[in-house]
This record gives structure tokens, C-alpha cells and sequence, in this order.
């Protein structure tokens, strides 16, 4: 349910008869993170238990809203705010087998990363994971996750539900130059490849395909367009890592982690590739959907600026392809279950799940 003003959101959550066992998922537009202070005080006041997260902007049916609210229901096996190597999990593996952990994450932590690790270090490939990270559209690091004991930064909220989840993922960049090698990084900051300053490989990288002098001001106008992709051992498909910025020492921090060690390239794609990206998915997905489902999609926002006005296209493509109405929000990182059941931090990526109704 998408509700545009804090009023509305009010009357709507007034009229609902909740179970005990229920709980409300709330995803909240930038624009309207003001009221998430007395939003927690109003729902706390009705003894309802809730999470959520507050992301640049939300998706509904084949538009992006800055502003609003998505509620949804569900009645969890667990949920739970996890921190980095502190989750409370007593339940066996066999009572969460099958299920799908809906997982909300401060997208601008330097702990993405441990956060992840930490959920499944927990309860491992025993649910398929579906979420994204949240925050600000402006990219800058405040608190952005929250439920009944209020608003957390470096956090990550879980939510554990028996339905199965139908997933696909595709993001439709190409290597564009490497590999390089990651001689030297630091969680989400990359500082050296081939042994050399990350930046100056980057910026060479940068200008002789773009014919330009890339400032340090300027990182992101063409960073959103080249993420780094790199390959997990034994795996075939790209994992893209959006650069967002440099640091004081110009090193290049990116939206997850990129292990050292590891080969690197420097992608790049165009508009037709990415949609065509993820029309794929939604194709593939309107094939397996069961006959009931509820379609919850994570798209990245730097995919969103990339694609600018033809943005609504891509919402469009995956709408259409589908009978029920698709929620989600623009994401900072997405978070999906790769082939094995692990667990997979992503970037500039589209993640749809079409969860059994």
C-alpha cells in the first residue's frame, strides 16, 4: 500500500486490525524522513511492531516517488535489528527452511559488509535473501534504518517470512578495460590496483574513453557511469561495485566492499543494455510467478540517475510484465541469494522478487 502524505499514513495504519503475530514493513521516501521521528511515536503509540527504512526514493508500479510511504504486512518467524557481529538468533535452521529473509541495510555503512556476514554467519544458506540499502538520495551518511526502539545507523534490519520467494538479478554492464588487480582495500575503500594509486589507474581509465580531465570534483558525474566489476572464485557473473566518492586521501570508496586480491575491471553500458537488463528478469520472473505474488522490487539509484529520464522506462518494462502491482524502493546497494545460497552485496543492479502470496 503506497500513501503520499503523513496524514494518510496515519488514518491507514488507525483502521488496520493486526494480529498479534504482525507486523508492518515501511518504506519511507527521503522527501518525507521528517516525520519518521513521530511516525515511530505514533505506531509505538498503537502497540504495533514495525521496521523500516528511509530510501532517495520509491517505486510504485511504474513511477518513482520522492516522497511517501509503502506499508506491508507480514507475520515474521523473525525479525530483528542485527549489528555488525551482534544478531540474537535461537531458533534451529530447520524452522526458517524454505523462507525468505527480507533484509533492510544502512547502504552508506562501512559495515555493509560485516553486517551481511554477520546475518549469515547466523542462518546461511538456509532462506533466500531479497532487500536493499537504504539512506538519502544527497549520499550522505545519517541514520536511515529504524523499527519500535527507534532510528539506527550502521544497522541492518532482518525479517524472516514463510513465504517463498521466485528471484532474478541482472544489472547489463560490460568490461570496458581490465583486469586490474586489487593490491590494497580497506572494507568499501579501494586504494591501490596493480600496485598503483586507485585513483590515478581510474582517472587514466576515466579520460581516455570519456576524452576528459577528471577532477576530483567531478568523481561522480562519470564514476555513476563506470562501476568496478569484479568475480567471486569459482563464479562466472559480474558483481558490481558503485564508486561514489574519494576520500581525503584520494581513495575511491565504493558501496560495499571489494576484497583484495581480487581482479577488477572498469565497466560501462548504455541505456538500451541496462533496460534490456531488466526486462530479462521480468520476463524470466512473469514465467515462474506462482498464481498469488507479491512483486518487491530493489533498483539502484545510481542505475536510476544513469538511466535518467528514461528511468520510467525500465518501471515500465517490469510492470507490464506482471499482474499484481510491484512496490520497492531506489536502492543504495542491493542485496540478493546467488545460485548456492549465499549471500551477495550488489551494485547498480535491478533485484525483483516475487514473493507467494
Amino acid at each position: 500500500m503506497f500513501l503520499q502524505s503523513f496524514d494518510e499514513f496515519k488514518d491507514y495504519v488507525a483502521s488496520l486490525q493486526l494480529k498479534e503475530s504482525e507486523e508492518l514493513m515501511i518504506l519511507v521516501g527521503d522527501k518525507s524522513s521528517g516525520c519518521v521521528e513521530e511516525l515511530i511515536q505514533f505506531i509505538n503509540g498503537r502497540n504495533i511492531r514495525f521496521f523500516g527504512g528511509i530510501f532517495p526514493e520509491l517505486l510504485v508500479k511504474d513511477k518513482s516517488y520522492p516522497s511517501g510511504f509503502i506499508i506491508q504486512r507480514y507475520e515474521p518467524v523473525y525479525s530483528s535489528i542485527v549489528l555488525p557481529y551482534l544478531m540474537r538468533f535461537k531458533l534451529s535452521l530447520e524452522e526458517i527452511a524454505d523462507c525468505t529473509a527480507i533484509v533492510l541495510v544502512d547502504g552508506l555503512t562501512s559495515k555493509f559488509k560485516e553486517l551481511t556476514d554477520t546475518v549469515y554467519g547466523k542462518i546461511g544458506d538456509s532462506v533466500r535473501y531479497i532487500g536493499g540499502g537504504a539512506g538519502f538520495y544527497d549520499l550522505k551518511h545519517r541514520p536511515c534504518i529504524f523499527n519500535n526502539t527507534g532510528l539506527h545507523e550502521d544497522a541492518l534490519h532482518i525479517c524472516i517470512v514463510k513465504q517463498k520467494v521466485e528471484l532474478a538479478v541482472k544489472h547489463g554492464w560490460n568490461k570496458l578495460q581490465g583486469p586490474f588487480l586489487v593490491t590494497e582495500a580497506h572494507g568499501n575503500v579501494l586504494s591501490r590496483l596493480d600496485n598503483y594509486d586507485a585513483f590515478s589507474v581510474y582517472r587514466d581509465v576515466i579520460e581516455d574513453e570519456e576524452r576528459v580531465t577528471l577532477y576530483k570534483e567531478d568523481f561522480f558525474i562519470y564514476a555513476k557511469d563506470h562501476p568496478f566489476g569484479y568475480t567471486k572464485k569459482g563464479q562466472y557473473d559480474l558483481i558490481v561495485r558503485d564508486p561514489i566518492a574519494l576520500n581525503d586521501y584520494n581513495e575511491i570508496i565504493c558501496v560495499a566492499d571489494i576484497p583484495s586480491d581480487t581482479e577488477v575491471y572498469v565497466l560501462k553500458g548504455n541505456e538500451n543494455t541496462l533496460l534490456s537488463s531488466s526486462l530479462e528478469i521480468a520476463e524470466y520472473l512473469s514465467q515462474k510467478a506462482p498464481d498469488r505474488y507479491l512483486p518487491l522490487l530493489f533498483d539502484c539509484i545510481s542505475r536510476a540517475m544513469f538511466l535518467d529520464n528514461r528511468f520510467d522506462e525500465e518501471l515500465k518494462n517490469i510492470q507490464n510484465k506482471l499482474r499484481y502491482t510491484v512496490e520497492g524502493a531506489l536502492s543504495i546497494g542491493e542485496i540478493a541469494s546467488n545460485k548456492s545460497g549465499g549471500i551477495i552485496i550488489h551494485n547498480k543492479s535491478t533485484i525483483l522478487g516475487l514473493l507467494e502470496q
